[in-house]
């Protein structure tokens, strides 16, 4: 009956305001201002043997489609925006344009490669692709509690909201950014929708052995987030330098031939265990930056994975079954942000981690790090053996040690004499 329908999607709004803002205000506020327009609704006196007029179910129902554009459109950076609004009751003035905020967080940024060519070659089918894309990306980062942000045609910046919860939450907030950029990868590579551009005819003519992948970056710091924009159109975003590092880390992926890097201050916020797996590849100034940093990467080999074509025959298209998914995530969305779960535990349960990380040997790894504190130290000649072993020791090519090769034969191997131990970085 009415009554049911409305009862099922009050659950449906209250999930996807749960998904798409962390915040506990945001969603009181929302729901809240729901139950207030509920209240002048004709609903509450009535018998349940009384019918209700349509046109009040209709009403509802747009409130309810009203709210999840709120949520879908204005993210968890628009919380405050939403929430100011909705304190004025007595006036239907629209003030979007409130003083910004500024909050800690961690920001990610990734990039479609190869995205010029697949435009011109897709034409009227890149929406499409771009969807397929955002949908995984987004579904990817919301089950580790992360926030989508912004949607820049071939790129997508990320959120993880530090401001508000103790050390240890902050720590598994910085765990979870970089897993669930790992589960990006994965889900990408094992797609049979992403997969069927691998047989594009006319993409394949121009990129020959073309697969979807992408580039990612991550960092954390401070930023103002707010309303960016005028009264014609703004966007609720952040405004920071560490915002732009972000993306300038994802820019530079190509030079090491990494599929993720992330900075010195969010390798420092990670537990000790996650912080562990990554790899030490540089120590680099970024130009207008202040100092030096050092730059990490975790050791992935995204072509190991196959196509789980199981993936869609597991689709589900009935409104009852998609609830019950959405239920399912929430749950393990819940599991994950326990402190009894151990993050670290995904590197030896999950299979696709262990399936592209199991190339990367101890023995790689403690060859690599020997080169590097070489090359950090100065001893270019030394480094430059040692990376040169470490540069095939894996049968394909490993970037970091190719980067590390290209920079020093500018110098001849020898460190300039007043070699600090890092370099400025170049971004092109």
């Amino acid at each position: 009956n009415n009554r049911t329908a409305i009862r099922n999607d009050d659950n449906d709004i209250r999930i996807l305001v749960a998904n798409h803002s962390q915040s506990s205000n945001a969603r009181m506020k929302v729901r809240k201002w729901l139950q207030q327009v509920k209240s002048m609704l004709p609903l509450n006196g009535k018998s349940q043997k009384e019918p209700e007029p349509m046109e009040t179910v209709v009403l509802e129902k747009t409130i309810i489609k009203i709210g999840s554009l709120l949520a879908l459109g204005f993210g968890e950076a628009g919380a405050e925006i939403i929430g100011q609004n909705m304190k004025g009751g007595d006036s239907s003035a629209l003030n979007a344009m409130i003083p910004g905020r500024r909050v800690d967080a961690i920001f990610g940024f990734c990039d479609i490669r190869n995205f010029t060519d697949a435009t011109e070659v897709l034409q009227d089918q890149v929406m499409v692709f771009v969807n397929r894309i955002a949908g995984v990306v987004h579904s990817c980062i919301n089950d580790y509690f992360g926030s989508p942000n912004k949607n820049i045609g071939d790129a997508f910046l990320l959120a993880w909201r530090l401001s508000g919860h103790p050390s240890g939450k902050q720590q598994r907030l910085a765990d979870m950014a970089l897993v669930s950029f790992i589960k990006v990868i994965a889900h990408i590579n094992k797609s049979p929708l992403l997969a069927e551009y691998r047989n594009h005819p006319k993409l394949v003519k121009r990129l020959p052995n073309y697969r979807v992948r992408m580039g990612f970056g991550l960092h954390s710091g401070w930023a103002i987030e707010g309303a960016i924009g005028s009264e014609f159109k703004i966007d609720a975003s952040y405004l920071s330098p560490n915002v732009n590092m972000a993306a300038r880390l994802e820019a530079v992926t190509k030079q090491f031939g990494c599929l993720i890097l992330l900075s010195e201050s969010l390798h420092k916020l990670m537990s000790e265990e996650v912080a562990h797996e990554c790899r030490l590849i540089d120590h680099v100034k970024m130009v207008g930056t202040k100092g030096a940093f050092k730059l990490y990467t975790i050791d992935l080999d995204d072509l190991a994975l196959e196509v789980d074509r199981s993936i869609a025959a597991t689709v589900q298209t009935s409104k009852a079954a998609q609830y019950k998914q959405r239920l399912d995530r929430q749950k393990k969305r819940n599991e994950r942000w326990s402190d009894t779960f151990k993050m670290h535990g995904l590197f030896q349960e999950d299979l696709d981690i262990q399936t592209m990380r199991n190339k990367f040997t101890v023995e790689f790894n403690c060859r690599f790090n020997m080169a590097y504190l070489n090359y950090e130290a100065g001893e270019w000649r030394v480094a430059k053996d040692m990376l040169e072993a470490t540069r095939f020791l894996l049968a394909t090519e490993d970037g970091p040690s190719a980067a590390l090769l290209r920079y020093m034969r500018q110098y001849d191997w020898e460190a300039p004499p007043s070699w600090p131990s890092y370099r400025v970085l170049a971004e092109k």
